[in-house]
C-alpha cells in the first residue's frame, strides 16, 4: 500500500539533493480542484506561488495535462515552466502548440469521430470537450453518471470512426486519443533525457497519470536516474492507481503543503 507523503518527506529530501532534480505535475484534480466544467477549473493561488519559485530553484518543473497545450500555457501561466498537453501529443514552445510527429494527421479523423458522437450531447450534462487532437466526454454533471457512461461506451463501440480511437477512461470522463504510443509517461522520460534529470518527482490523480508513474520508475537505472510517483487522493480515484505510486497526498491542499515544503527544501544549503 502506497503511504503517505508526509511521513516519509526524509525519503522525498533525498531525491530532491540528487541534482539535477525535476517536477513533473498534472494538472487538473492536482494543482486545480476538480470542477464541474473544465472552464470552470483553476490553479490555487498557492500551488501557483510555490511552483514559481520552484522554476527558480530546480531545474525542471514541468506541467503534463490532457488540456491542449494552449489551454495548459493559459491556465497554469507561470513563465519557465514546461508546458505538454493532449496527453503527452503536443508541447508549447515560443507561444504556439507543436503537435508530435506521431499526431500530426489525426485532427481530421478526431473530427469525423466528433461529428458522429454529437448525438451524445441530447444526454442531460454531457460535455464534449474538442481539443484538436484529442477530445474528452464529461459526464460529471449527469444525474446518472453509471448509466451515462454506459451509454458513451456502446455509442463509441457503434462509431465507425471513433471506434478507431483509443478511449481511456478519466475521472468521471472518457478520453479520445489517436492510436499511437505516445502518452504522459513517454513525455515524461523525453523531460527526464532532455534535461539530464538525477531525479524527480511526478504528481497525478486519475488513470491517465499511470503511463508517467510507471515511466519514472522504468526509467533506464544505468542513467543513474531516481524517480519517485506521488498520487493525489480522491474518492473517484480507482484502486489500481495506488499500486502505482510511491507515496500519496489528500487532495489539492496537501499538493500546496507539499510544494511549499519541496520550495522551502529546495532553497536550503547542501
Amino acid at each position: 500500500m502506497a503511504r503517505y507523503a508526509f511521513e516519509h518527506l526524509e525519503s522525498i529530501g533525498e531525491a530532491l539533493r540528487r541534482s539535477p532534480f525535476g517536477l513533473v505535475t498534472d494538472v487538473d484534480g492536482t494543482i486545480s480542484p476538480t470542477a464541474p466544467t473544465p472552464q470552470q477549473a483553476e490553479v490555487t493561488p498557492l500551488c501557483r506561488r510555490y511552483l514559481e519559485l520552484l522554476c527558480q530553484q530546480i531545474a525542471l518543473v514541468a506541467a503534463v495535462s490532457g488540456r491542449s497545450a494552449a489551454q495548459v500555457a493559459e491556465m497554469v501561466d507561470i513563465g519557465g515552466m514546461v508546458y505538454i498537453g493532449n496527453h503527452g501529443l503536443e508541447r508549447w514552445v515560443n507561444g504556439r502548440p507543436e503537435l508530435t510527429r506521431e499526431a500530426r494527421g489525426y485532427q481530421a479523423m478526431m473530427a469525423a469521430a466528433l461529428s458522429e458522437l454529437k448525438p451524445l450531447l441530447s444526454m442531460e450534462g454531457i460535455i464534449i470537450e474538442n481539443k484538436g487532437v484529442t477530445a474528452t466526454i464529461h459526464y460529471r454533471r449527469s444525474p446518472d453518471p453509471a448509466s451515462a457512461e454506459k451509454q458513451i461506451a456502446e455509442t463509441l463501440q457503434n462509431s465507425s470512426q471513433a471506434s478507431k480511437l483509443h478511449a481511456m477512461p478519466g475521472r468521471m470522463a472518457i478520453n479520445l486519443l489517436p492510436p499511437v504510443a505516445t502518452n504522459k509517461g513517454t513525455a515524461t522520460s523525453d523531460l527526464i533525457r532532455e534535461y539530464g534529470l538525477r531525479s524527480g518527482v511526478y504528481l497525478g490523480d486519475d488513470v491517465t497519470d499511470i503511463d508517467a508513474f510507471k515511466a519514472i520508475h522504468d526509467y533506464p537505472q544505468e542513467t543513474g536516474f531516481h524517480g519517485l510517483a506521488i498520487g493525489v487522493i480522491s474518492e473517484e480515484m480507482p484502486e489500481m492507481f495506488t499500486g502505482e505510486v510511491d507515496f500519496t497526498l489528500n487532495g489539492v491542499r496537501d499538493v500546496e503543503r507539499f510544494l511549499e515544503w519541496l520550495s522551502r527544501t529546495a532553497s536550503q544549503p547542501g
